[in-house]
């Protein structure tokens, strides 16, 4: 079930068998090469033409960071959906209405894989079939101490684990709900390292709250970004310890537009992870009880946005942050004008009053740490992540940039967090500084 996707020989196979597919639609009699096919060219062509124009300029699905040659991908998809039907009327017998049928699916499937590569969304067998948290049970909460001090928090020194503690974590499905927000979200996850699921358990473990991208859900953290295994490694070479993972929607529910991590007419999403989810977290996992320095914010594309805004403008709850691939400000399809007037009522004051590079002009962040993660291939979000880097600095803060091998994909934003669990981890309290 680990078997890879992106790498190896399912992807070159699948690729071989779309070409394959795709030399046979083309083939035919001479009436067919000559006046249908190339037809059915100029039709993929304006097609391809006709999806570009509507996904980067009219509905601007997605920008400049899409890798141009999945439009390659798209045309042969297309090509072979207008040449299947003539290639299927033009077969005589079952057997070879059956290959053309077979080979229009190889064409399509290559296309997909083609774009699976280039994101690594889906970078193994498992994760195409595993749900997050589906199999767990329900959340095992705990309460904090009623009226005494929360207990120390447990490291790599002062934890002893038991014989019989797990050998990995586990991830719950939970609907963390809002609690003075007034924000509605969605089911989100929880990672529990084995420490905690061990007895007895470790106490007051610290949190890292992880933010997802758009489109996206928290299960993307565990499909493309792997975040169990990661975990799971990382808690193998350290006693079985690991931060506590929280993982909340970001959508907004039914919300078409999304809070942008800012609190605005829109819903008040930043109040929501701010407050709301540490209140939850502290009250029903009896984790990051101590002080803020044992919380961390990290995100990757849209949640790497969020992860800035929350240190920015919460550096007391988030005073660590890890902003993978994030942009240098929140946006929507349409620009800054729809996002003033369908945010803010054209109010562009109440925008800066939250817009973290704004905040970060006038304040000052002696206390707040954070890494800013960039893929060297990334042509849209790169620079946005270097100029972050530098007004992050400018205003204090102990950051560092770091530029990753490949684009604006899981083969950065996994290793964005994955690379960094030392630095974080030490910290947030688990490991000696």
């Amino acid at each position: 079930m680990s078997l890879s996707l992106t790498t190896g020989p399912v992807p070159a196979v699948v690729f071989l068998l779309g070409l394959a597919g795709l030399c046979w639609l083309c083939w035919g009699t001479r009436r067919y090469l000559t006046r249908l096919v190339p037809l059915a060219l100029i039709g993929a062509g304006a097609g391809t033409i006709l999806l570009f124009l509507a996904a980067e300029v009219l509905l601007e699905w997605w920008n400049a960071s899409f890798p141009r040659y999945l439009y390659l991908y798209s045309t042969a998809g297309i090509l072979a959906l207008l040449l299947v039907v003539p290639r299927w009327r033009a077969s005589r017998r079952a057997l070879s209405r059956i290959v053309t049928a077979a080979a229009a699916a190889a064409v399509l499937l290559a296309a997909v894989s083609g774009a699976n590569m280039a994101y690594s969304q889906y970078p193994t067998l498992e994760s195409l079939v595993v749900n997050p948290g589906e199999s767990s049970g329900p959340l095992p909460t705990r309460s904090p101490p009623a009226g005494q001090d929360p207990p120390q928090p447990a490291t790599e020194t002062n934890w002893t684990p038991p014989a019989d503690m797990p050998a990995q974590g586990k991830v719950y499905q939970t609907r963390i709900p809002e609690s003075g927000s007034g924000y509605q979200a969605g089911s989100g996850l929880v990672y529990l390292p084995p420490a905690y699921l061990a007895s007895p358990p470790a106490q007051n473990l610290p949190v890292i709250l992880a933010l997802h991208g758009q489109p996206g859900s928290p299960a993307d953290w565990f499909t493309g970004g792997q975040l169990q295994s990661v975990m799971d490694d990382f808690a193998a070479g350290h006693k079985g310890l690991a931060p506590v993972v929280v993982v909340p929607d970001l959508s907004g529910g039914a919300n078409a537009n999304w809070s942008l991590c800012l609190d605005s007419s829109q819903g008040r999403g930043a109040t929501y992870l701010a407050e709301d989810v540490p209140r939850w977290v502290r009250g029903n996992l009896a984790a990051g009880l101590s002080s803020s320095r044992q919380w961390a914010a990290a995100g990757y594309s849209y949640g790497g946005t969020c992860a800035l805004q929350l240190a920015v403008n919460f550096p007391d709850a988030y005073p660590t942050f890890v902003d993978i691939a994030g942009e240098n400000a929140p946006t929507v399809p349409g620009g800054i004008q729809s996002l003033l007037s369908t945010y803010f009522g054209g109010n562009s004051a109440a925008f800066t009053a939250q817009n973290a590079l704004d905040v970060l002009k006038t304040g000052s962040f002696p206390d707040s740490a954070g890494i800013v993660v960039v893929g060297r291939d990334d042509s849209t979000y790169a620079d946005q992540g270097r100029q972050v880097y530098e007004a992050a600095k400018a205003a204090g803060m102990d950051v560092t940039l770091q530029e990753l091998p490949g684009g604006h994909s899981w083969v950065v934003w996994k290793e964005g967090l994955a690379g960094n669990l030392d630095w974080l981890s030490r910290r947030l309290g688990i490991l000696d500084q």
